[in-house]
């Protein structure tokens, strides 16, 4: 792609705002004709030169046959695109390394659905469609965190392919794109059975201690005995207390200082995803965080992976 081309394209996709959806109006589609419409345009110039040089009459009708040939496809070609609506649909998460499909809802105003194709914006990825009018795009996703959807081209040049319609679309849709799995043979350490229990919630019944009062807590939180005995707001906590049965815990601190924090969350996501397949209860430990998950659903710990140090990019 040469470089003007490529400031042509930023400058449209700058041009279009991120919107969950679109729908192409006369301000956002472009026409310019195709190599064989240059071709025929060409034609017709050289037709009529001729037809003025050598005062044939049958030229004249036919350069200026091919002139309203050429205006003609560009109506055609705009009416294509005209009020086509576009809709990002939710795409599931994937693991760093696989290909995300991102799926668009395409609607036309008319009975009768145009002829558009969609791809990206820079890229040569084509749709793949689906039921519905909806068309899937697959997006490599090489890392960790949030993808967000690229920049789309939606383009015609039906019916007769001399002028192509245009538009860049920017749709508000993203992924969460997990850890890529590392395998890793440590040996989980379990919590205790029987009896025992640990706190696996904030909210519960059962009083846990002590901690700072915040306004949003209301005033039946506030432990009256200790502000009496020390002018000191401390607030009452609960948390819901459950057995422990077969119970794993998988910690951030089982590694090395050393390790890199990507080797890290890697070989977590392997050993949240063999817990799975034992069907145990996990306790994954985060720094500032830690998650109780039930048996056989991980998800909530996936994604706590995938957004470990990554600000939304929504």
């Amino acid at each position: 792609m040469s470089r003007w081309r490529e400031a042509l394209d930023r400058w449209m996709a700058r041009r279009a705002p991120r919107a969950p959806s679109v729908t192409l109006s006369q301000n956002r589609i472009y026409l310019l004709p195709t190599r064989f419409g240059l071709l025929l345009f060409c034609v017709a110039v050289l037709v009529w030169i001729g037809a003025l040089n050598y005062a044939v009459s049958l030229a004249y009708v036919l350069s200026f046959w091919i002139i309203a040939l050429l205006l003609l496809s560009v109506f055609m070609a705009y009416r294509q695109l005209a009020g086509l609506a576009l809709r990002a649909e939710g795409a599931g998460a994937v693991f760093a390394g696989d290909s995300a499909d991102f799926v668009v809802q395409l609607r036309w105003p008319q009975a009768e659905a145009g002829r558009g194709r969609l791809g990206w914006l820079h890229g040569s990825e084509r749709e793949r469609r689906q039921d519905d009018g909806r068309l899937a795009l697959a997006l490599a996703a090489p890392h960790r965190g949030q993808l967000l959807m690229p920049p789309l081209r939606v383009w015609s040049e039906a019916p007769l392919g001399l002028i192509r319609a245009f538009a860049p679309v920017r749709l508000a849709a993203s992924v969460w794109v997990y850890p890529q799995p590392l395998a890793d043979e440590r040996p989980p350490a379990a919590g205790s059975g029987g009896d025992d229990a640990v706190p696996v919630r904030h909210e519960g019944d059962e009083f846990s201690g002590l901690g700072n009062w915040q306004p949003a807590q209301g005033m039946r939180r506030i432990a009256w005995r200790v502000f009496a005995r020390s002018r000191t707001l401390a607030a009452r906590e609960f948390a819901a207390l459950e057995p422990a049965g077969r119970q794993l815990l998988l910690a951030w601190s089982d590694y090395p200082p050393e390790m890199a924090a990507e080797e890290r969350l890697s070989r977590l996501c392997w050993r949240l995803l063999q817990a799975q397949q034992e069907g145990a209860t996990v306790v994954l430990s985060l720094p500032q965080q830690q998650l109780l998950l039930e048996e056989g659903d991980i998800t909530p710990g996936l994604l706590a992976l995938a957004q470990f140090g990554v600000r939304d990019a929504g």
